[in-house]
């Protein structure tokens, strides 16, 4: 017998057991039905208990034991004037009489797993939730300062999205929310986790992941998610803003943390006035994030980001003139990792104090 079909036996029964119009009668007749070839009845009777209580039985043991309980569910049953579940018995014997239940409950394991997982998961979308999101990043917080390790946190919103709700409806937009989710669930490590912080805002916890890192993970989803196709031409389309925080170099508590993810994930939407089709990527401002510029050895120089984005970076330069093709390593505060970058410039500023803001673009 596969386990599917075993597992599919023993709810039955355990279903059985607990229902308050209890036949001991077709129980048993159940519960030989339920016995084939490769499975005993007492394998059956070890699994059944440990489904409603908890408790590993031995085979030596059980059949003696399940004999005690029938006869206290007898007992019970002409001492009480409504009907008993042999759960109930079950539980009075494990319980009352042999103190082998500290907390004796009447749901089994699978029923706590499934209360469990609605408990953490968002029901629309099968992310995890937002009770789920602080508990796990303050556990991941916990465990990048115990090993000096970095975490980032991706705050992710839909764009347009309330256009698409009034003008197709919220089913569409319901729609719209689940492929946004199964997107960003496949676009992810298994030690990453995905939630729904609420509305059309989504967040990724990424585990010994930098911002440069992120910055990638997050263009990931935003190409997936800009495929998602409407059902009805109707001029609207679907695309992601995102910004990105990172412990410990953007904060050390979760609420800053996600705070000035939520700063940047503004940052980095389109603005009223902004020339559009000027910037392909969202760009943000980044504290702590230094760019090393290669070179000889006279123009070599470390200088502060002024933003950063999956497509290219923006910094102050000490020279009078800046190459037409630049090299060095973008490294940010507390990461352990450095990361390679061949530039051009697209825009270059005299600023007041006299240095160049410079705009590149990554190459390559």
């Amino acid at each position: 017998m596969v386990d599917d079909e075993l597992d599919g036996r023993i709810a039955r029964l355990a279903r059985f057991g607990r229902a308050r119009d209890f036949s001991a009668a077709r129980f048993r007749r159940d519960l030989e039905a339920a016995v084939h070839e490769g499975v005993t009845r007492a394998e059956i009777l070890c699994l059944l208990i440990a489904d409603w209580t908890g408790v590993t039985v031995s085979e030596g043991d059980v059949g003696p034991l399940w004999d005690e309980v029938g006869r206290v569910h007898e007992t019970l049953s002409r001492a009480l004037p409504g009907p008993v579940s042999l759960q109930t018995a079950l539980l009075h014997e494990f319980h009352s009489k042999r103190a082998l239940l500290q907390e004796p409950r009447i749901l089994s394991d699978r029923d706590v797993v499934t209360l469990r997982g609605d408990a953490i998961t968002d029901p629309l979308t099968g992310l995890y939730n937002r009770r789920f999101l602080r508990d796990h990043l303050e556990r991941e917080v916990s465990r990048a300062e115990r090993s000096g390790s970095v975490v980032s946190v991706l705050l992710m919103d839909l764009r347009g999205f309330k256009a698409i709700n009034d003008r197709l409806g919220h089913p569409v937009g319901d729609g719209v929310l689940v492929r946004t989710a199964r997107r960003i669930r496949d676009s992810l490590r298994l030690v990453d986790a995905g939630c729904r912080y609420g509305g059309d805002e989504f967040v990724a916890v990424l585990p010994n992941t930098d911002l440069v890192h992120a910055l990638t993970v997050a263009e990931r989803i935003r190409q997936r998610v800009s495929h998602i196709r409407l059902p009805l031409r109707v001029g609207l389309s679907v695309d992601l803003n995102y910004g990105v925080a990172t412990y410990p170099a953007d904060g050390r508590t979760i609420n800053f943390i996600l705070k000035m993810s939520d700063v940047r994930l503004y940052a980095s939407k389109p603005k009223p006035d902004q020339p559009t089709g000027v910037r392909r990527w969202p760009r943000f401002a980044v504290q702590g994030l230094t760019l090393e510029l290669a070179g000889g050895r006279a123009a070599r120089q470390s200088t502060e980001v002024r933003d950063i984005g999956y497509g290219g970076i923006s910094f102050t330069y000490a020279g009078d003139r800046v190459p037409d093709r630049l090299q060095g390593e973008i490294v940010q505060r507390y990461s352990s990792e450095a990361h390679p970058a061949t530039m051009r410039p697209v825009s270059v500023v005299r600023l007041g104090t006299g240095r160049l803001r410079v705009g590149c673009a990554y190459e390559g």
